[in-house]
């Protein structure tokens, strides 16, 4: 961790010194400053105090520019009047520099790479980990190098290649070999009242070998990857979203990795025309992981439903159901925001079976089991 926070204010020195030579340069300091409080209601009662200060710095000048950022943040948690855990956390959360054409850019460094049509279960999550409950939409970056070119028909090119990320993205159960590059592309293009990408990668896997416990003796297996998307608005607003995973299991020598894993959603929207417009979001997710494709081995259904409506130019409500087929669980979010110029506040309820639903990056504490609220507040400057 030392070494990546010296290489990220190296950098940053290095493009301010760059910039001083330059008199059309432009540098802006903004961030925000967040606070929660999280409890569920049983006995004894739960409760979780965290904030966050993300302080980010930008520069723009003529085809160059970058943002450099850090994610501090630390929370408590209690049972009760007693405490229990604390956790704190310093790191890099953006440092990148991009230089651009007219119709092409290329960015390197500690960045935000994430794409496809879906909104609350994303097939395509492959590099980033967004959570379609947290209103504030942060996620970790990958390090490393993306391209884009764009054509004059609206069609976008996007390559990529990753180093130096080894902890699991998205949906991955295992990270990629630090050291071994990751690569991959996108092409996206028109199609009729909408448009439609295909998207590969390539990777290494890094399997802890647990018999031995040695580092050195870790499996390394090559996973590909394909994915499909499209969307249209053809009144209702239409998408679909895919991804399948294809690794060599070396003569299926490990057990613990499926070879292979496919994700399916289909989705669509709508505003209907009631007071002041209530928006409705339906999406159907199939995740499976086996040996074979599409049957067998391990499958999850869910069904997600979102609702919107604007209370006033300040206010607006919002309320999810996700359900589960088969074991029948329900999971129900209803939430309230008020946003300011620089100040928002959100108030959510939720009530959730005790079984974590993993449609996000696995995180420490699943703060959204049973029955709770929460409360935000966020200041952006």
């Amino acid at each position: 961790m030392a070494s990546k926070i010296k290489i990220t204010f190296v950098l940053l020195l290095n493009l301010l010194r760059l910039m001083a030579q330059n008199d059309s340069t432009k540098i802006m300091f903004n961030g925000q400053i967040t606070t929660w409080g999280v409890s569920q209601l049983s006995s004894p009662l739960p409760i979780q105090l965290g904030t966050r200060f993300v302080p980010t710095l930008l520069g723009d000048f003529s085809e160059f520019d970058f943002e450099a950022s850090l994610n501090i943040n630390s929370s408590i948690n209690f049972t009760g009047l007693q405490f229990d855990t604390i956790m704190g956390q310093f790191k890099p959360y953006r440092v990148w520099a991009r230089y651009s054409g007219e119709n092409w850019e290329v960015r390197a460094g500690l960045q935000k790479i994430n794409f496809g049509t879906a909104k609350m279960f994303r097939p395509l999550m492959w590099f980033d980990g967004m959570d379609v409950r947290d209103p504030l939409q942060l996620t970790d970056g990958v390090y490393g190098v993306l391209g884009k070119y764009f054509f004059e028909n609206n069609a976008n090119l996007w390559a990529w290649g990753l180093l130096g990320n080894k902890n699991p993205k998205g949906y991955e159960m295992y990270g990629s070999s630090q050291w071994k590059p990751e690569l991959g592309g996108r092409f996206q293009m028109p199609l009729g009242a909408g448009e439609i990408a295909l998207s590969s990668n390539f990777r290494k896997i890094n399997v802890p070998n647990l018999v031995s416990n040695i580092p050195n003796n870790d499996y390394l297996l090559d996973e590909s990857r394909i994915g499909l998307d499209g969307k249209w608005d053809v009144g209702v607003g239409l998408w679909f979203e895919t991804s399948v995973n294809i690794t060599d299991k070396k003569n299926n020598l490990i057990p613990t990795v499926s070879k292979v894993q496919d994700m399916w959603n289909i989705g669509a929207d709508y505003t209907f025309p009631i007071g002041n417009g209530v928006g409705v979001t339906v999406e159907y997710f199939r995740y499976h992981s086996g040996e074979q494709f599409l049957v067998n081995g391990n499958t999850l259904n869910l069904i997600g439903s979102m609702f919107t409506y604007p209370l006033s130019i300040l206010d607006n409500l919002s309320a999810m159901v996700f359900y589960v087929p088969g074991p029948d669980l329900l999971f129900n979010y209803v939430s309230w925001s008020r946003t300011y110029d620089n100040w928002s506040w959100y108030a959510i309820g939720f009530w959730n079976p005790t079984t974590p639903l993993a449609i996000s990056q696995r995180q420490g504490t699943n703060i959204f089991a049973g029955k709770g609220v929460q409360l935000m507040v966020n200041y952006n400057f």
